[in-house]
Parts: C-alpha cells; sequence; structure tokens
C-alpha cells in the first residue's frame, strides 16, 4: 500500500523534525565518543536544545561527562584547560548570536598553543539568514582565522543529515586533531521545532540502541616512523661543536613526554651541551645538563660575550626577553623542531625550522652515534657552566630568604619550594610567569607548570586555572588581581562542580607589569589610569558570594602555614598576598645586576 507523504508521517510518526534533531545529535556524539570523546561544556540556550538533550543522555549513560556553564567565554577557557590536562579534546556547545563571538578569545589560544577544542555552535536554518531574524547572525565566519578546520552542516537543518555525512564530517575533525591539533568549530542549523516530546525522545533514544553499531573509524596509531628515507625538509646541526639545547614549552601530546625526555637525556649525552629549560617544558629535574637559573645568568659577561655556538631548540621561545636579545646575536647554527607546529616560531628569523616533531628528528639524525665523542671545549663549557649555576642557585637561596616583606621575586622562588611536588601549578601570563622563569630556579622544574604561551593574554585565567583543577585535584594558580578580576565567572565552575582551586592572589593595585616598562614620567595623561587601572573591589566579599575561603599573608614566614592551611580545606581558596609593584620593579633589576656583578667576579677569579 502507497502512502502519501502527510499519511505516513501522521500514521508512523517518523518524520518529525524535533525527534529527528535528537536521534541526528545522539548519533553525532556516538560517533565523537567513538573518536575518544570525553568531556562536554554545556552553556545554555534553546536553539542548541537538539545537542544539550543528546549530550545530557549521553551523561546519565556515562558515555560522555558533562559540566555545564551560564558564560561561554568562562567556558571556552575551562575547556582549554581540562584539554591540556587531560591531552584529549573537549567540546563546547552553545546556542546562536553573540554565543560564539564570545569563543573567540580561549580559540584563539588554543590555536597558538595547540591544544585541541570542538565548538559545537547551533545555528538559524538557510530561510532564517540574512532577512532580519531574531539572533542571527554570520556566525559560520566568526571563528574562521584561529581554527583548523570550519565544518558547516546541511544549511536547511541537521535534520537532513545523512549518517554517512556524520561519519565523514567526525572523521574530519579527528583526523586534523591527529594531523596538527587545535580549535575546530561546527556550526549546526537546526530548523524548528526544538524541543521533542517526551514520546519522540524516547523513540529517538530507542531508535539509536536499536539501530546496527557502526565503528565509523577507529583511531588510526600513529606507525613507527620509516628511518630508511629522510622527510623532504629534514634539517641538520652539527651537535659535534659546541652548543646550548633550549627547551620551550612543551606543546606536544601528553603520550610523547616520556619519548620526548628520552630523546633530550640521549641529546644532552651525545653532545654534552647544557639545557636552559623553561617551566612548561615538562622535562625531568633530573636531566643531566640542566642551567636551572640560566635567565638570570644571561646578563652575566660570561654569556653575553658567547657568540660562536650551535643552538637546537625544541619548541616556541620562552617568555625571557634576555633570551631573545641573546639568541639574535649567536653567530652559530640555530634548529628549531616543533611539534607539527606548521607555522613560523622564529620571531629572530635566525632558525631553520623542522616541524615533524623531535621523535621523527632523532630517529632521522645521521651520525655515528656509537663513536661520538665530545669535545674537550665543550666538556670544559658544560663544567663552567654548571659552576655557574650553582653558584647562582646558592646565591638567590641566601638573598631571597623566607622572611620579611612579600616581593613578587620572593613568591617566584619559594612558592615551588614549599609545595609538595604531586602540585600541578598554573601561572598567570605578564609578571607572575616573568618572575617563575627568572627566580624560581630547580624548584620550578619540580612540579607540572602550565600558563598561556600561545597568545600569552589573561582572559580566561581562572576558568583555565579551573579546567585544570577538575583533571588534576592538587592545582595552584598563581595570579595577579587583574588576570583574576577580569575572569570572575569562573568561580561557577567551583560552585557546581566542586573544584577545589588554591590560588595565590598577587595584590599589586593592578597592573603590575606596566610599571616594568615604565623608566620615566609621561609628559601627558595619568600613567596609573591608563595603565595600571586599579580596581576599588572588595575581595573578602566576592569570595564569600562563591563560597571560597580566604587567607590573608602579610609576610613570608606566614607562608608555608598559608599554603598548608588551603591545602587542608575541602574547598576553593584564596591566599591573598599584598605586593607593590613599583618597589619590586627595582627590587628586580637589583637583585639581577647584583648577581651579575658577583658572578662575574667568581668567574675572573677562577
Amino acid at each position: 500500500m502507497h502512502l502519501c507523504p502527510r499519511l505516513r508521517k501522521a500514521i508512523f510518526d517518523d518524520l518529525s523534525i524535533a525527534k529527528t534533531n535528537l536521534h541526528v545529535c545522539i548519533k553525532l556524539f556516538k560517533s565523537f565518543v567513538e573518536k575518544g570523546l570525553k568531556n562536554v561544556v554545556l552553556c545554555p540556550g534553546s536553539r542548541s536544545a537538539p545537542l544539550a538533550l543528546a549530550a545530557g543522555g549521553l551523561a546519565e549513560s556515562k558515555d560522555i561527562n558533562l559540566i555545564t556553564s551560564i558564560d561561554e567565554r568562562s567556558a571556552a577557557f575551562f575547556a582549554l584547560g581540562l584539554s591540556k590536562a587531560s591531552s584529549n579534546a573537549v567540546a563546547v556547545i552553545t546556542t546562536s548570536g553573540t554565543a560564539v563571538a564570545e569563543l573567540l578569545p580561549a580559540a584563539v589560544e588554543a590555536d597558538r598553543s595547540c591544544i585541541p577544542l570542538i565548538f559545537l555552535t547551533a545555528d538559524r536554518p538557510k530561510r532564517l539568514k540574512d532577512c532580519g531574524a531574531n539572533q542571527t547572525v554570520n556566525q559560520e565566519i566568526f571563528l574562521n582565522p584561529v581554527c583548523r578546520f570550519v565544518g558547516q552542516t546541511p544549511t536547511e537543518g541537521f535534520h537532513t543529515i545523512s549518517d554517512e555525512e556524520i561519519k565523514n564530517i567526525v572523521n574530519k575533525i579527528w583526523a586534523e586533531f591527529n594531523y596538527y591539533p587545535g580549535p575546530i568549530h561546527l556550526n549546526i542549523p537546526f530548523e524548528e521545532p526544538l524541543y521533542p516530546s517526551l514520546y519522540e525522545q524516547k523513540y529517538a533514544w530507542e531508535k539509536v540502541q536499536n539501530e546496527e553499531k557502526k565503528k565509523f573509524l577507529e583511531i588510526k596509531k600513529i606507525e613507527d616512523i620509516n628511518n630508511k628515507d629522510l622527510p623532504l625538509n629534514f634539517k641538520n646541526i652539527d651537535l659535534e661543536k659546541p652548543g646550548i639545547l633550549i627547551l620551550g614549552p612543551w606543546r606536544g601530546h601528553d603520550d610523547d613526554i616520556n619519548f620526548y625526555n628520552e630523546i633530550v637525556r640521549k641529546l644532552q649525552d651525545l653532545s654534552g651541551w647544557p639545557i636552559f629549560a623553561d617551566p612548561l617544558s615538562q622535562v625531568e629535574v633530573d636531566q643531566p645538563g640542566l642551567i636551572y637559573n640560566w635567565e638570570i645568568l644571561l646578563s652575566t659577561d660570561f654569556f653575553k660575550n658567547l657568540r660562536n655556538i650551535n643552538i637546537l631548540r625544541l619548541g616556541p621561545l620562552s617568555s625571557s626577553r634576555k633570551l631573545e636579545h641573546w639568541l639574535s646575536s649567536i653567530e652559530g647554527d640555530q634548529l628549531l623542531i616543533t611539534e607539527k607546529d606548521f607555522r613560523s616560531l622564529d620571531p629572530l628569523k635566525k632558525s631553520s625550522q623542522y616541524n615533524e616533531g623531535i621523535k621523527s628528528w632523532w630517529l632521522n639524525y645521521k651520525c655515528d652515534k656509537q663513536n661520538f665523542i665530545i669535545n674537550n671545549f665543550t666538556k670544559l663549557f658544560l663544567k663552567k657552566c654548571l659552576k655557574l649555576d650553582n653558584f647562582a642557585e646558592e646565591w638567590l637561596d641566601n638573598k631571597l630568604t623566607l622572611s620579611g616583606i612579600i616581593t613578587e621575586p620572593s613568591l617566584a622562588r619559594w612558592v615551588p619550594k614549599l609545595l609538595s611536588k604531586d602540585v600541578n601549578i598554573m601561572i598567570s601570563a605578564s609578571s607572575p610567569i616573568r618572575d617563575f622563569l627568572t627566580f624560581g630556579g630547580k624548584s620550578a622544574l619540580y612540579h607540572r607548570c602550565f600558563s598561556f604561551r600561545g597568545a600569552s593574554g589573561i582572559d580566561g585565567t581562572l576558568s583555565m586555572a579551573m579546567g585544570l583543577a577538575y583533571k588534576y585535584k592538587n592545582t595552584f594558580l598563581i595570579t595577579g588581581d587583574l588576570a583574576l578580576f577580569h575572569d570572575t565567572n569562573g568561580w561557577l565552575f567551583s560552585v557546581t562542580n566542586n573544584i577545589h582551586l588554591k590560588i595565590i592572589l598577587i595584590d599589586n593595585g593592578g597592573g603590575g607589569i606596566f610599571n616594568q616598562f615604565n623608566d620615566d614620567e609621561l609628559y601627558k595623561g595619568d600613567f596609573e589610569k591608563l595603565f595600571i587601572m586599579p580596581q576599588n573591589i572588595n575581595i573578602i566579599s566576592m569570595l564569600e558570594a562563591y563560597d571560597v575561603a580566604f587567607k590573608q599573608v602579610s609576610c613570608l614566614e606566614d607562608l608555608d602555614e598559608a599554603i598548608q592551611w588551603s591545602l587542608n580545606l575541602s574547598k576553593s581558596t584564596v591566599i591573598r598576598v599584598k605586593t607593590f609593584s613599583c618597589e619590586d620593579v627595582k627590587y628586580r633589576n637589583n637583585i639581577v645586576n647584583e648577581m651579575a656583578k658577583h658572578i662575574n667576579l667568581y668567574v675572573s677569579s677562577n
């Protein structure tokens, strides 16, 4: 018997758009789950209702872990932190309109830091575009400049998509992550009605359960690199000449960290080179050849006069201006190896760049590794660097003692010493990360450290730290006051998800970093108003609103006790320390200059 479409719909109720919307959303998420998706952050919205219902159902069956957020900007940064901590892509669901625009700041950082995120944004169908329909904008292009891939499901509505199209788009997204991790934007137009009835919801879920289970495409295991044929863009560097190995922030996959550290050990053992390591490099603290205080040693005559050596860089540059200035003066060969980041990462334009990762480079490096002999100059060079580093470590410990008023350099020196090695540390951009690099010394490498080193902004600092703390229970955030106030909605994650983030708040009355660049008075205008921008905020009242425990510390002798207090509480905490940025600028300079003089005397007398 042949039935007309309308009669068929009335009898079988199989053409309901609302029901089909939910059905295809369930299949979309199941396809992502098969690929390895575990975490989804959901923002409120009506147009995104089918995605929310599908995610909620899969969360109930423990197929995914679902976190909610009322602020899309904050949600995206939370997902950024969770993705970085778990080394696994995290999806963010938003409704249409300006909600999509709120994703851009985190997308920029994910792009520059090579962190995998999937933005699933609900949209109006084509019939409502460009005609003044409510909450309808050209959101499909908002994230284009920073995303690895921007996809669009059928513009007539997601209910018209086929199983094959879902399979292809999920495969495409996961292939992009494997090739070049970063943000992905999938824009999904939905036709109304958006909310299926109870019967339609039950039908959609049962239909998925009853359908034949298909595995679209298993995650392809990366094959061992063929060591016979060199990659076309392979770059060499002579490890027999004197040189330095510089380890920047780690941008690879967490699964590769052990292999990375194994190669670093072999490289150092083979070459005998000293190692300059960023706190974000993930290098092992007992790695031979490490120069823990390299950033401050670059101010000495010993390194200023060093020119004719080779440089091997793994990953992007640190935030050290001294390092950039020094590298620009090096006359030897420089090679930069990235973990499949195909953009130029050398602002100095001094390096050759190889993008296939340290594993590929090492397996293809051609030399007689068995009979490699380290020359005497290199041995003496390393020995001298280690002696200077040991001198600097002891000198800084004696200079920055755990007593007296709190300064930002003393915090950078002592916080990593006082925290147990199992505590992860997120360091906000601007002053804290630079102080950690300069004054943290050996202790900084005892911890797994995180920071914004892609775009180096302060937007989303608290939310990203919440994402890290969601994965790693023992997480400390070291942040300035403006970075924290910029992202107060991040506290909502602590309230709704039982996250216990520990924070050391450096309250220096605003953007203290700018005092480091202000060498003279302004001819016109007020420097504090234009740059520092202090905020008259009652911190205690703000924290009470979010049920965050608070402690004020006024001297370094009380810092250890405050840290233990924080760790012992099963809730988020803030330890507030008051510092004075203008005085700290002078203090930083005095420490560096004084130590440089002592080391120069030490070198001349030895």
